[in-house]
Parts: C-alpha cells; structure tokens; sequence
C-alpha cells in the first residue's frame, strides 16, 4: 500500500481499525473543528450565519489582523473623475479597448500600478502597461518591478552599450511606494 497516498488516508478518516489508530492522530486527517473557538471570538453558537472570518486574526498568536488582511480604501485617484468608474453597484468593466485606453489614461501612477499587478494575463494589465509606457515606466523582467529614470540625474551609459549607471525611481508593489536609489541597469532586463 502507497504510505503517503491517497489510499493510507481511507483507514485513518473511517477510524475503524484499532491497530491504525493506536499509530497516528487523526486531527491530521481529518482537520480540527473550530466550533468550539466560537464563544472565545465573541460569536454566539446558536448564531445562523457565524462570521469566523471576519474576526478570527490567525492561527498564529503573534501576528495581528492588520498583518494578514490590510485595509482597504478607495484611492483619490478613483474620485472626481465622472464617468471613469460604473456607478457603486456595477463593478468596473472593461470591455472596449478604444474607450478604455482613454479612461486609463485618467488615472494616477499609482492606480495603474494596482490595475497591472490586479488583473495578471488581462485587458486591463495590458492597458495599464502601455499606459505607464507612455509615461516613461518600464517593467524590470527579473526584479518583476517598474522603473523610471530619475529627471533630475543623466545615467552613464556603459562602453559596450548594453548598460547603464544611474539614479531611478523604482515602484515597490511590497512596500506600496516609490522609492529612489543607485542601480546599474542592463538594457535587456527591461520590457
């Protein structure tokens, strides 16, 4: 019998066999129930529709909430621009490339960012490249990141070529931010 297969789970999820039993722990297999978390989260037990999610932080004692779900809100760049978004109750569609190129050339640097790194393999992800193309952003194939020549700084290209050194603004899809530094770019890493 294949020890780590699916076919060693049967025994342990009917319990049936005292000798299986006796070797391993079946809350493994079979997972642990969190009904009885329920009181000590502040849900009711006789509560139809029990909203575990929404209060329970983590399995982990030493991360908070605020580590594992960030908060979010609509960016300013959202509102005051009419006619860019459906109204609340529709979510934004984007189905027509003509009109859409337009509507996302609207939209503040950041705002593209979230669309491209939100929407992978899109319309959308393809609109917001070129979009931040125009605007002088290029995506770093191998740090899987956007940069843009610093405007107040000339970079020194390289004897071959290939390359050069120059002070860029990078966006930081971790940190949500951009942020400036020394880098020696190889032209071929870049889309």
């Amino acid at each position: 019998m294949d020890k780590f297969g699916l076919k060693a789970l049967v025994p342990l999820v009917r319990q049936g066999d005292p000798e299986v039993a006796s070797k391993y722990d079946h809350s493994m297999a079979l997972g642990a129930d969190l009904s009885s978390m329920l009181h000590s989260l502040g849900i009711p037990r006789d509560s139809k529709r029990q909203a575990v999610l929404a209060t329970f932080q983590s399995p982990w004692a030493e991360t908070s909430r605020s580590e594992v779900e960030p908060t979010f809100y609509i960016p300013a760049s959202f509102l005051g621009i009419d006619e860019v978004l459906q109204s609340e109750s529709t979510p934004p569609c984007f189905d027509s490339v003509q009109r859409d190129q337009q509507r996302v050339a609207l939209f503040q640097d950041e705002t593209l960012f979230y669309l491209f790194y939100k929407h992978p393999g899109t319309v959308i992800q393809e609109l917001t490249y070129l979009e931040l193309r125009k605007r002088n952003w290029r995506y770093h194939k191998t740090l899987k990141a956007w940069l843009t020549k610093d405007p107040t700084m000339e970079p020194v290209v390289s004897p071959d070529g290939l390359s050069e050194r120059g002070s860029y603004v990078f966006f930081d899809p971790q940190r949500w931010e951009k942020c400036q530094r020394d880098f020696l770019l190889f032209y071929n890493a870049i889309m």
